[in-house]
């Protein structure tokens, strides 16, 4: 059943971030910038458990749209620094309201109540899978809000 119910909440949610000219992989990296500040790429890489080389190509189209930008670290000329920018901080909330009606939807059976039980129990199980990894998952200010 969860494999089902995953598979029709990512297709719901893959549309979401797509109408917001967002892959998945490009809106996690967006929250993760915008609830840590200014990260590294290869720090980046390592939330994302993405290979660089592939972080890369994801992070070129969202900087040719002014969505993040990369600079070097002033304090290691050999990192890259990338940081949302604030069309970014635009592009996010948006995707990040298209993400929260999804939500909604998948979950409108559920009262307030049973949302939040949902929410907690299933927070519980992925930081027992994850060994409570904070890589894991998606950025905290966009976790399942099923309030």
């Amino acid at each position: 059943m969860l494999a089902l119910l995953g598979r029709e909440a990512m297709r719901r949610l893959r549309n979401a971030h797509t109408a917001n000219g967002l892959t998945p992989q490009q809106f996690q990296l967006l929250g993760l910038l915008h609830d840590h500040g200014p990260s590294a790429q290869s720090d980046l890489a390592a939330a994302t458990d993405t290979a660089a080389s592939v972080l890369v190509t994801q992070l070129n189209p969202l900087e040719a749209e002014g969505l993040v930008a990369r600079e070097r670290d002033p304090h290691d000329r050999r990192r890259h620094l990338v940081m949302i920018t604030d069309d970014g901080q635009r592009r996010l909330g948006t995707a990040s309201t298209a993400q929260k009606q999804v939500d909604d939807a998948l979950f409108r059976s559920l009262n307030t109540r049973q949302r939040a039980q949902l929410a907690q129990l299933l927070a519980l199980v992925r930081d027992d899978l994850t060994e409570g990894n904070t890589h894991c998952g998606t950025p905290a200010s966009l976790d399942i809000r099923m309030s």
